[in-house]
């Protein structure tokens, strides 16, 4: 079977399925006629208003399998929301441009010219069209309501990146302060086209060495937790407090108008430095810029850009009308499809890559509402030969996880003792946790070191991540580039010592296991430049007993984009009976057990294997999970930890 990759904006509460269950669901695609060069309204609707908001660096993940950001998740629900929706490039001044006059200009490029760009723009078309327009930014992080700072017009403002808006006081004179905004609505005096721009908390990006400063999930300073939380809920308050005020204007409901909510580009990754490696360059909308490789795009040296295509990964937009209807669309978009419905709707022509009929314009949201998306059916199949296996390895004392430090520099934890089945590869181990009792630690490469001789590898095909939790966000952690992986070793290369003590944590640490493999506990070795830290135990080589209750096994990572989650059934139950397996997950740096992903489902097979789109399981920055199994009701196995590392 075909396992189709999708992503679900509605979280997975609960959800069965059987094995009968042979295919996924998929959203529709609402056919949306290509647009060719010349302007046509098709089914977009000639505006009245059009406001945007653009949001920053933050995935589609991210933000909908996620409890932090509630109120954009019922305007999800309610309203207009594109599933397959692509940053053009990285950093945010390239997408931003490119939303405004249909090219990048080269500004995703390192020392690019981004200030006096000669580019025919947006506001050349509007007021060549006799449309008004206006930009609205909200007071600097650093001010207050009371006492407030505004930047924009010292090279803040994407308008201000055109020399023909910059160096015209009539249309410097069209960038307001956001608290106009709210007088402008009261009178009704709202400018046809409104470009909204929150500050750096409030669109979730963060600014170095600010309160609440990184939107990346897991390593650099502050980690994903609180500060990716604190920036979660500053967007989210920013929304709900802002769409509302326009939604209850004269304006809005004064002719067809809409909101575009917009997200430029992806979240940071936990294994990059926190300057400009963002989780994907991925992009399935046509118009990202292709950048050679050894470019450094990130503006250090030890990570040049591969080559290829720049685009922003995989992010969010919603398109919010005000004929409310629910439209739901997997039509690949990007910034240049929201640049293009702007240009169809007020008949303006197509600037740059608006024009490529390949670039589609966002017509599907206002049309007929679409079918409300469903969670994708769990289809449960086995993985073969596994049981084999696990007939033939040896029964072992059930033990706790062990961690033994060697120097009063640092404190190893580990998590769970995971059970590997003897003959079997990429099978996940557990989490460590090293405690820096004083800052600057870890230094140069973190290793974990596995004796030779006793049939078990890390596996070669895996990527474990470092990350990052320390107590004050605006404090400079631990950061760990990209994890290297050999046989018997694992190296993080360490990028940026700590300033402050930090708790760095590995996941997605995978184990081969050959059939000959000695049973007991697997232990390695950690060190750092040189220093040997400790040992941990990444789990026992061998099987428990089960008596009243399953025991999980060691999960399985496979290369399909599935996971399998073998267990062992009680001594008592029937051949087929029905179990129950659960998994929940959170980040590792996340500040308690605030578990942020629920998904359940039921199997005959003790080798259940499940597809990770379809329970929302991701890789994305050494995200942390737990699996259970339940025969009885209420008798839940002990659980075994996992992240999907390949």
């Amino acid at each position: 079977m075909t396992m189709m990759r999708f992503s679900s904006w509605t979280k997975l509460r609960a959800a069965t399925a059987t094995m009968a269950v042979a295919g996924l669901l998929l959203l529709p695609t609402i056919p949306v006629r290509a647009a060719n060069p010349r302007p046509t309204s098709a089914t977009v609707p000639y505006f009245r208003h059009i406001f945007v908001i653009v949001m920053e660096n933050h995935s589609y993940n991210d933000l909908m399998y996620e409890h932090d950001v509630p109120y954009l998740h019922q305007l999800a629900e309610k309203y207009g929301l594109a599933t397959q929706y692509y940053g053009v490039s990285n950093p945010s001044v390239a997408d931003r441009v490119a939303l405004l006059s249909g090219t990048t200009a080269g500004t995703e490029l390192p020392q690019s010219q981004t200030t006096g760009l000669t580019q025919t723009n947006l506001v050349d078309q509007l007021m060549r069209h006799h449309l008004s327009w206006g930009a609205f930014y909200q007071h600097s992080r650093v001010s207050t309501t009371q006492n407030p700072y505004y930047n924009y017009q010292h090279g803040h403002s994407t308008f201000l990146r055109f020399a023909d808006i910059a160096q015209n006081p009539q249309r410097v004179a069209h960038l307001h302060p956001l608290r106009q905004l709210t007088t402008d609505l009261a009178t009704n005096h709202v400018p046809n086209f409104v470009w909204i721009a929150p500050n750096s908390i409030g669109n979730m990006e963060g600014g170095y060495r600010s309160p609440g400063q990184f939107s990346f999930q897991g390593a650099g300073p502050g980690g994903a937790s609180p500060a990716d939380r604190q920036l979660e809920n500053g967007g989210n308050q920013f929304l709900s407090t802002w769409i509302p005020k326009i939604m209850h204007s004269k304006a809005w409901h004064t002719g067809s108008s809409a909101i575009f909510v917009a997200f430029d580009e992806t979240s940071y990754d936990a294994s990059m430095p926190a300057d400009g490696f963002w989780l994907s360059h991925n992009t399935k909308a046509p118009g990202s810029p292709v950048v050679p490789a050894g470019t450094n795009l990130s503006g250090n040296p030890q990570f040049l850009f591969p080559g290829g295509v720049d685009g922003g990964g995989h992010t969010l937009a919603l398109v919010i009308t005000n004929t409310p209807h629910h439209v739901v669309s997997a039509t690949p978009y990007n910034e240049y499809s929201i640049l293009k419905t702007i240009e169809a709707g007020w008949h303006l022509g197509y600037l740059g890559h608006a024009a490529d009929p390949a670039v589609h314009t966002m017509a599907a949201f206002f049309g007929p509402p679409t079918p409300r998306f469903t969670p994708l059916a769990i289809s449960v199949q086995t993985l073969p030969g596994y049981d084999t296996q696990l007939n033939a390895t040896p029964i072992i004392p059930s033990t706790k996880p062990v961690a033994s430090s060697a120097s009063t520099a640092a404190t190893l934890h580990t998590s769970t003792n995971p059970y590997f089945v003897q003959g079997e590869t990429h099978q996940v181990g557990a989490t460590v946790t090293i405690q820096e009792n004083r800052a600057g630690v870890l230094d140069q490469n973190l290793t974990l070191t596995l004796p030779t001789g006793r049939g078990v590898t890390f596996a070669q095909h895996s990527s474990p991540v470092g990350s990052t939790r320390i107590s004050n966000p605006s404090d400079q952690g631990v950061q760990f580039a990209p994890s290297t992986v050999s046989a018997n070793q694992v190296t993080l290369p360490i990028v940026t010592r700590s300033a402050v003590p930090s708790e760095a944590i590995l996941t997605g640490l995978v184990l081969n296991t050959s059939q000959e493999a000695a049973p007991g506990p697997v232990v390695a070795t950690v060190s750092t430049g040189g220093t040997v830290l400790g040992t941990v135990t990444l789990g026992s080589v061998g099987k428990p007993t089960a008596d009243a209750m399953p025991q999980m096994m060691a999960p399985v990572v496979l290369s399909n984009g599935q996971m399998a989650f073998p267990f062992i059934p009680p001594a008592r139950s029937p051949k087929h009976g029905h179990f129950v397996i659960r998994i929940e997950g959170q980040y590792p740096t996340a500040a308690s057990l605030d578990f942020n992903q629920y998904a359940r489902f039921t199997t005959t097979t003790n080798v259940p294997v499940v597809s990770d789109q379809s329970v929302q399981i991701t890789s994305q920055a050494g995200k942390q999970y737990w699996v259970q199994s339940e025969f009885h009701p209420g008798q839940w196995s002990n659980p075994a930890t996992f992240s999907v590392s390949r």
